[in-house]
């Protein structure tokens, strides 16, 4: 029987599961056109949106069984991206159809969870096998489409370029990292036992054991910085005895989650603590990462590009802010 913390867990996943609906949603509806990219980010978007439904269901499940049916759905949706994410390709109407009602069978169940009846593990485990030959219809097509698939263009070497009339050059704070393999997982398996001890009742050998198991997420993407400071941040955070379990899990969990994707993707210098874990830590002021100069392009939709590549959703909230309130002045 799901505890009241189990509650408030799930009421955080059913939170950030609409957010990536919203991500699957936008992008299967401009599918062909993200799918014959050359750049490959919006398709590793969708990936990653997919992934994270999977592995929160996975780390709920175990009190909430109807979770499974979620879990399994998002991983089979998941999958169907993972074949093309990383090649251009062509699809065709059957396959954006097949797709969309790939995203609807999971949203169907989300919806179902979140709903006051709930979703039953029962209800959950026949939607479930009646999308099965959907998603195997979908992955074959896919394959078919595949064998005679769009060449990918050969990557050219990026070359610096000299600031023109037309672009401005800028300074952020970004750097090159490599990626972490298997960082998600790793993460992942002290993610569930943490989040298991943020549900018992607060007790000092509890948060000992919590800051031990934050503790042990900085042997994974050693030396890269900003990925460091976020595991710190948590760490100080966790340690506070003035934070209640209640007030860390979200930030701790969802933070921690995303920063492994990031770190997964190659794209740790875009790593860092939200405001939130930063006041809970005790901590005034992130550590700079190193800075390196980017150029922003006279086109708006290619500098959208530039900013979504180089920036994290907090820091891209500022500039918002700060843009607004520029073009109003």
């Amino acid at each position: 029987m799901p505890t009241n913390q189990d509650q408030r867990i799930f009421a955080i996943f059913m939170e950030e599961a609409g957010e990536r609906l919203e991500t699957l949603k936008t992008g299967v509806t401009k599918l062909p056109a993200i799918m014959a990219d050359q750049d490959r980010e919006e398709v590793a978007s969708i990936y990653r949106a997919a992934h994270s439904i999977k592995g929160a269901a996975a780390m709920l499940m175990e009190n909430m069984p109807s979770l499974a049916s979620i879990n399994k759905v998002s991983k089979r949706l998941e999958d169907c991206f993972k074949l093309v994410k990383d090649t251009p390709l062509k699809i065709d109407a059957t396959t954006q159809t097949l797709y969309t009602k790939g995203f609807e069978v999971l949203k169907n169940l989300i919806d179902r969870a979140a709903s006051p009846a709930g979703l039953s593990e029962e209800m959950g485990e026949k939607i479930l096998q009646a999308s099965l030959p959907l998603y195997d219809k979908l992955e074959n097509n896919l394959k078919d489409l595949m064998s005679g698939k769009v060449a990918a263009a050969t990557p050219k070497a990026a070359t610096p370029k000299a600031a023109t009339p037309t672009a401005t050059t800028a300074t952020a704070t970004a750097t090159a990292t490599p990626a972490v393999a298997n960082a998600v997982n790793q993460v992942m398996t002290v993610l569930k036992p943490m989040l298991q001890g943020l549900k018992q009742a607060e007790s000092p050998e509890t948060r000992k054991q919590l800051a031990g198991l934050c503790a042990r997420l900085t042997k994974i993407g050693v030396g890269i910085e900003p990925w460091q400071v976020l595991v710190k941040t948590a760490h100080g955070a966790i340690a506070n005895p003035k934070n209640s379990f209640k007030v860390l899990a979200n930030p701790i969990i969802n933070e921690l989650k995303q920063g492994a994707e990031l770190l997964q993707a190659g794209k740790a210098s875009t790593i860092a603590p939200s405001a939130t874990l930063l006041t809970l830590a005790g901590t005034k002021a992130a550590a700079k990462p190193a800075t390196q100069e980017i150029t922003i392009p006279a086109d708006p939709k290619e500098v959208v590009k530039v900013l979504l590549k180089t920036f994290n959703k907090q820091q891209l909230q500022a500039i918002a802010q700060l843009l607004i309130k520029h073009v109003k002045s």
